[in-house]
């Protein structure tokens, strides 16, 4: 599978240029507030259209956009893992579907809140959840806009070594302001004012990082 873009788009002042490609692994886009990570995402995912270029897929049959998934706050936790692959939808899940959606919440350590209320979890659990919902997708192509936040500790390498291990043969993206889990990437790619500005392995990224990769 294999991702190529070259696209521009214009929002107000702020210009996105930006070309490259995107192959199986996990590839992380890291840069400053405002450097153009989650327009970029949008694109890629087919959600905003670019006002030239284009975004070719090879190989890639389903593509997921996952930032947040905004819950009423009686909904269960089960639901809001099936809403990675329904979005809510009224069609119960069959049994074999909710083994499936509880076998990615194992991973990430949060099949025991299937059955808790989205109001009475924390925010760090919520953050699990949705990672897991858009695990269960199973997207060719999966996009997460910041899928570490609150999260602390270990929890944040936990979810980017599972993300890793997921994105074997698929292409997985992520976008990040934390350093200490680059090292989880197969390839980085940093913008600045909405441009790609250097893309390669974690181990010659050098930019300046104080701990939360704002270059």
């Amino acid at each position: 599978m294999l991702v190529k873009f070259e696209v521009e788009k214009r929002l107000g002042d702020f210009l996105l240029s930006a070309a490259g490609e995107l192959a199986e692994g996990l590839r992380c886009i890291v840069g400053p507030n405002g450097s153009g990570k989650t327009t970029l995402m949008k694109i890629l995912a087919g959600l905003m259209k670019p006002d030239k270029g284009h975004v070719s897929m090879f190989g890639v049959r389903s593509v997921v956009y996952i930032s947040d998934l905004p819950s009423p706050p009686d909904v269960l936790g089960i639901d809001v893992l099936a809403a990675g692959r329904t979005r809510f939808s009224k069609k119960p899940i069959s049994e074999e579907e909710e083994e499936t959606l509880l076998k990615y919440a194992e991973l990430l350590g949060v099949a025991q809140l299937a059955r808790r209320r989205w109001g009475t979890l924390s925010g760090g659990e919520r953050q699990r959840l949705v990672v897991a919902a858009a695990l269960a997708a199973e997207a060719d192509f999966l996009l997460l806009d910041e899928p570490l936040s609150n999260l602390h500790g270990d929890w944040r390498k936990r979810v980017m070594e599972t993300l890793r291990n997921y994105a074997r043969q698929r292409i997985v993206v992520v976008t990040t302001h934390h350093g200490d889990v680059l090292g989880c990437c197969a390839e980085i790619l940093a913008m600045r004012e909405g441009k790609l500005m250097w893309r390669g392995p974690p181990s010659e990224y050098t930019w300046p990082i104080d701990g939360k990769c704002d270059v």
